[in-house]
Formats: structure tokens, C-alpha cells, sequence
């Protein structure tokens, strides 16, 4: 295996696990935020895991298909900026929705 393509799996993985439990704190309606029965009660936070898929998509892609190194790095990058922008994106629609 390739040690680009090892740098990308330990990336997915190190992100995969930061993204899924922010995303699930947050979406949970972090600590005491959460009057309701339910389990979720702010959804648009998985925006985060959607971002954060895209990346994992344009990641396989480059080491299956198409090896470009620029496209690698854009999906490690893009995996690791989900949770900030995903955090904004989730914050605006809660607010605003």
C-alpha cells in the first residue's frame, strides 16, 4: 500500500471518529439542552457527518481511480474542516429554523 494512501486511512479514521461523536453531542443537544423525550433534538447538526462524507467520497475516489495527490490532500483537508464548517452550518440553520 502506498504511503499516501495510508496517510489518507489513519486520516479518515482519526476524523471519522471526531466527526461522528461531535456531531452526535451537538445533535443530542449537548449538556442540559434537551427538554424533550428525544434523542435528537438538533438534527442539522449531522450536517457534519454529510460534509465529512464528501470528503471519505473524494478520498476512495483518489486512491481507487484517479491518483492525484492534489485531490488526496483536498479530501483530508476537507474531512478535517467538515466538523468546524459543519458546526457553522448546523448553528445557523438552528438558529434560524
Amino acid at each position: 500500500m502506498n504511503g499516501n494512501r495510508k496517510v489518507f486511512l489513519i486520516n479518515a479514521v482519526i476524523s471519522s471518529f471526531f466527526a461522528f461523536f461531535i456531531a452526535d453531542f451537538c445533535a443530542a443537544g449537548t449538556i442540559g439542552e434537551n427538554p424533550t423525550d428525544q434523542k435528537y433534538v438538533a438534527p442539522e447538526f449531522f450536517v457534519i457527518l454529510v460534509i465529512w462524507a464528501i470528503g471519505i467520497i473524494f478520498g476512495l475516489v483518489t486512491s481507487i481511480k484517479i491518483p492525484s495527490e492534489q485531490l488526496r490532500v483536498f479530501a483530508i483537508v476537507t474531512m478535517w474542516v467538515s466538523i468546524p464548517l459543519g458546526f457553522a452550518i448546523g448553528m445557523q440553520w438552528a438558529i434560524w429554523g
